[in-house]
């Protein structure tokens, strides 16, 4: 079967049209609101020091990483749980056999949330790991594009299966799959490019605007929001097609 790029394409920007009310209002709230938060309130992560071989820089680091998780894990923890949530609440709103509503996806997600944060470090950390090779975390991720619908959809459905589920499902689409997963990352740096400059520009200027720079931290946050809610529908269409056959 040859996967319709094109099609999964405009089965997304369907369902972006169709329910952009709904997507703004669960987005908001579970992507936005956490995304913002961190921008403003998480300090940003310790640089990697200019050499590794240098041993003094390499434990000043060490000691300033441990010094940022103990002001901002539990911040972060709740933020990204937050987020979690909201993404699983829309894969329940568009995968859900049942098909519920708002309110009866967001009950359904609660006792699904703690497989679903298991599903998610496991796709995550072989990810993360393969992305140093930058074309081996490309084509993990786009042959694991399928897990969370196949997740929700099929439940039943262990880690491990859903895993598998996705490799049967995306298998023979390797190369366009890497395409796809390129989609949010770039749209999501692409977008969020002129606040993150207008934002490093004002750090440490002398009349910087307290009120303009919230309002840039909030364009930030709104514009990755965007980027993760176009992957969830890009996953629904991609899933949808492939499981028909279409």
């Amino acid at each position: 079967m040859k996967l319709d790029a094109a099609a999964v394409l405009r089965d997304a920007w369907a369902m972006a049209k169709r329910d952009r009310d709904l997507l703004i209002a669960v987005g908001g709230v579970f992507l936005l609101v956490p995304r913002v938060a961190q921008v403003m309130f998480v300090d940003p992560t310790p640089p990697l020091p200019a050499s590794s071989s240098d041993p003094v820089a390499l434990q000043a680091w060490l000691d300033a990483v441990a010094l940022w998780s103990r002001h901002n894990d539990l911040l972060v923890l709740a933020l990204t749980l937050a987020s979690l949530f909201g993404t699983l609440t829309l894969l329940l709103l568009y995968t859900d056999r049942d098909r519920p509503d708002v309110a009866g996806a967001l009950r359904k997600a609660l006792p699904l949330l703690p497989r679903y944060i298991l599903l998610a470090l496991v796709v995550t950390f072989p990810v993360n790991i393969a992305s140093l090779l930058l074309i081996p975390g490309l084509y993990l991720k786009g042959r694991l594009m399928a897990i969370g619908p196949a997740f929700v959809a099929e439940r039943p459905l262990g880690v491990i299966a859903a895993w598998r589920r996705s490799f049967a499902l995306t298998r023979g689409h390797g190369l366009t799959l890497m395409a796809f997963a390129c989609v949010p990352l770039i749209a999501g740096d692409v977008l969020a490019l002129p606040f993150e400059l207008l934002g490093s520009a004002m750090n440490g200027a002398p009349m910087a605007n307290p009120v303009v720079a919230a309002v840039l931290d909030v364009c930030n946050g709104g514009a990755r929001s965007v980027a993760t809610v176009a992957a969830i529908l890009l996953e629904v269409a991609l899933y949808r097609r492939l499981r028909s056959g279409i």
